[in-house]
């Protein structure tokens, strides 16, 4: 992809576009960029596609968003749901809705609400979700990690009409990381310093090195004290 800066992007109802480097793209409709993107700022609203790779400074998405290649953007806001078929990078991504990553996802702060799957290692500094769908990952790790159910009321129905068939819980192989704060997790071995299992979780294996804090309803195989 040539690295010359073509302009702004706009589109409107139906249609497609050629990928490139754009200073802006703006989509409202369901549309196609076919081929790699580059833009400093990209918004989406309604049902876009990118066949290949997208880089951008900032996202913001209301709507659906696929991405048949991997995505490296800086700050993104998510109102609906994003797929990727790669690898995702970032620094900070704020979801209220779905997240989908093929392959690993590394962030500096993963935070909102919703439901996700990661096909491989999902890696932030600080992870603090709630909920309202499944979370699956193979591996989990960060500093902070907070993943919770989330509220229930009158937002229950909403997001049960989205994701009608996944119940809200938190699937791992491994979560490692200095402060772990968990309920309705099912996990093989979860890792820590200062280490919560709230209400709901099953976890086979907790190793901690200060302190595991333990909800009455919570079930674990094995508990270990380590010193480092």
């Amino acid at each position: 992809m040539t690295n010359e800066m073509i302009g702004d992007l706009k589109m409107d109802g139906i249609g497609t576009a050629a990928g490139g480097v754009y200073k802006k793209i703006a989509i409202n409709g369901v549309c196609k960029v076919a081929g790699e993107v580059e833009a400093q700022l990209f918004n989406a609203d309604g049902r876009v596609r990118v066949d290949g790779r997208l880089t951008a400074a900032e996202l913001d998405l209301d709507g659906t968003l696929d991405i048949t290649g991997g995505a490296s953007i800086g700050e993104a806001a998510i109102d609906g749901v994003i797929a990727v078929k790669g690898t995702y990078a970032g620094r900070r991504l704020r979801l209220n809705g779905m997240l989908t990553v093929g392959e690993d996802c590394e962030l500096d702060v993963l935070e909102g609400e919703g439901a996700f799957k990661i096909g491989g290692l999902l890696n932030a500094d600080t992870i603090d979700l709630k909920l309202q769908g499944r979370g699956a990952a193979k591996e989990i790790g960060g500093e902070a990690i907070r993943i919770g159910k989330g509220r229930t009321g009158a937002w229950q129905s909403l997001w049960q009409h989205i994701m009608p068939s996944f119940a809200q819980e938190l699937v791992a192989d491994t979560i490692e990381g200095d402060v772990i704060e968990l309920d309705h997790a099912t996990v093989k071995i979860v890792r820590g310093d200062r280490v919560t299992i709230g209400e709901g979780c099953v976890i086979d294996r907790v190793e901690y090195r200060t302190e595991l804090r333990k909800h009455p309803s919570a079930r674990i195989g094995e508990e270990a004290k380590t010193n480092g």
